[in-house]
């Protein structure tokens, strides 16, 4: 018996007017492509090398807002003591120049380059909102969670799927004053930490196998270096504003120019 007979003995497809002929055929064709055309159906996911980059170039630019946005305010409904009345979103972090703070700019197609940093990502609780509100983890170190509050948080990370969506990577209690818990990033991709105590705790995180990820400072300019010469798909993001992906040539011992507008949505 073939193994795309077995498949269908175990899946005991049967004809009935909801399933007849075509659709057996159809059923039966997606199968095959399954079992002789693998990358059909499941994309390769290249694993990052670390190499000697010489004569690596750069990519540097400004990421701003095409009009002034006021920031958002928090308002804060549980353990006012703690955390107070209301709090700053500091969501549209927007200077004077309309630049854009904390917008997280990767490097979405690299494979090989310099090493990563072993560097870990802390993450703290802190009056009842998270610090940093944009950071930067990379696989292989860890996540270092502080609750520096005299109240219980519920750190929780997860992978962004989209519409509102997400996978769970890690759901963290902290119930003291000062307790620390220690991670390891396993799991690549943007990720939103959150508190299940306090609904409006949010930050975002963006967990890379490579080092070629940076964020915006207050002027909303960033730069990224070492790059071997290539061509790359930058992916520019911010919690507000959504998300572009661009185009970009690389040259060796060159700097290439990315900025980008955004406007609100």
């Amino acid at each position: 018996m073939s193994v795309v007979s077995l498949i269908f003995k175990g899946l005991q497809i049967k004809k009935s007017k909801f399933f007849g002929g075509t659709m057996r055929k159809i059923v039966l064709g997606v199968l095959l492509m399954a079992l002789l055309i693998p990358g059909a159906l499941f994309a390769e996911v290249k694993a990052y090398t670390v190499e000697d980059v010489k004569g690596g170039g750069s990519i540097k630019g400004k990421i701003k807002a095409s009009s002034a946005v006021p920031d958002e305010t928090l308002t804060i409904n549980k353990d006012e003591a703690a955390c107070g009345s209301k709090v700053p979103a500091m969501k549209y972090l927007v200077s004077s120049d309309l630049g854009v703070k904390n917008v997280i700019v990767s490097i979405e197609n690299i494979e090989k380059g310099k090493a990563v940093p072993k560097t870990d990502l802390v993450v703290n609780n802190k009056k009842c909102v998270f610090e940093p509100l944009a950071g930067i983890a990379y696989v292989g170190q860890k996540y270092i969670i502080k609750n520096e509050d005299p109240i219980f948080h519920n750190t929780s990370l997860g992978i962004m799927l989209g519409e509102g969506k997400k996978r769970t990577v890690y759901n963290l209690a902290l119930p003291n004053k000062d307790q620390t818990i220690e991670k390891p990033v396993k799991v690549a991709g943007f990720q939103i930490v959150q508190c299940d105590a306090h609904a409006w705790m949010r930050s975002y995180v963006y967990a890379s196998k490579h080092p070629y990820v940076v964020i915006t400072d207050d002027k909303g300019t960033f730069e990224i270096k070492d790059i071997p010469a290539g061509n790359y798909k930058v992916k520019v993001w911010h919690e507000g504003f959504g998300e572009v992906i661009k185009d970009v040539e690389v040259k060796a011992g060159a700097a290439a120019t990315l900025d980008h507008t955004f406007s609100k949505k």
